[in-house]
Parts: C-alpha cells; sequence; structure tokens
C-alpha cells in the first residue's frame, strides 16, 4: 500500500515539475485585438471593502486574496497558505464558503491570454499557483487543481499542500 501511495504522489510530482516548466515558458501576453473573455464589468464589489467579488455572469461570490491573505483596499497582503486537500477543504467550508469546482476555478481564467490567467484588477494581487477544486478525480487520493497564473489544470494527491480560493 506504501508503495502505491509513493508512487502516485511521485507521479503527480513529475507532473507538477512538468507543470510548472511549461509555466515559465509561457508568453505573458493576450491576443491583440481580441476582446477580452472576463472583462473588468464582469465583476464587482460584493461587500463594503472590496475583499469580495461578484461574478454578474455566473452569480458566484469568490474571496478576492488566497486563504491567508487579506485585502487592504489596494492588494492582498499577508502570506497565503497552502494546505492539503483535507484541510483545504475544512478550512474553505467556513461562514457559507466551500471549495470551488473545476468549472467554477476554470471560469475565472482570461481565454484571451496565455498568462496571467485571472483578471488582473479583481484577482491579480495575489500570488500565482496551483489552486485546490472540489472535483474528485476518480479516487479517494486525488483532486483536480487549476493554476491561478496560467490555467492550466492537473490532478494531484490530496497530500500535497497548495493554494486555497473560497468561493459562495
Amino acid at each position: 500500500m506504501f508503495e502505491s501511495l509513493f508512487m502516485t504522489i511521485r507521479a503527480s510530482l513529475a507532473a507538477l515539475c512538468g507543470s510548472l516548466v511549461c509555466i515559465s515558458l509561457a508568453q505573458a501576453a493576450c491576443i491583440p485585438n481580441e476582446p477580452l473573455t472576463r472583462p473588468d464589468s464582469r465583476y464587482q464589489a460584493a461587500n463594503a471593502n472590496g475583499a469580495e467579488v461578484k461574478d454578474l455572469e455566473t452569480g458566484l461570490v469568490w474571496q478576492r486574496c488566497v486563504l491567508g491573505q487579506a485585502w487592504d483596499g489596494k492588494t492582498c497582503t499577508g502570506d497565503p497558505i497552502a494546505q492539503d486537500w483535507n484541510a483545504a477543504t475544512k478550512a474553505a467550508s467556513s461562514a457559507g464558503w466551500r471549495l470551488p469546482t473545476q468549472q467554477e476555478l476554470e471560469g475565472l481564467a482570461e481565454k484571451s491570454c496565455s498568462e496571467l490567467a485571472l483578471n488582473q484588477a479583481w484577482f491579480g494581487s495575489g500570488p500565482s499557483g496551483w489552486v485546490w477544486t472540489a472535483t474528485d478525480m476518480g479516487s479517494a487520493d486525488g483532486a483536480v487543481v487549476v493554476h491561478s497564473g496560467s490555467s492550466l489544470i492537473a490532478n494531484l494527491v490530496k497530500k500535497i499542500p497548495l493554494f486555497i480560493r473560497r468561493v459562495k
């Protein structure tokens, strides 16, 4: 059993490293003369201090910053907290929040740009990295993750600490 888990973790880390190489090769550019798929007008502040953002197309409310950071009115401050999937699920489920599904998290990605994937005006001050989703990859050991910088999708072992972006 431990050998199987070790092999799964090793394969997931290899996929993660391979994805990181791809990310570093991506150009930080948007397609010229192509309208943005996630323009600033799609979002609005959902609370008085702007720490929550409403997607007017889906009706979802997102935390502007990843868990561990706070919105100070201009940027996300503090240290992001990376947790394994079980801890992330528990941390996300407070005050009506939850982990987003793969489809929901992918829905934040700007399809006209190769890098940075999230709308920069509303979500651009947080760290670029892998974010947990609630989407299971078909086994008890893994879940789908989305990279906030490139929108790459991967299936990773739930024991790896990653970022948490909450939604409701």
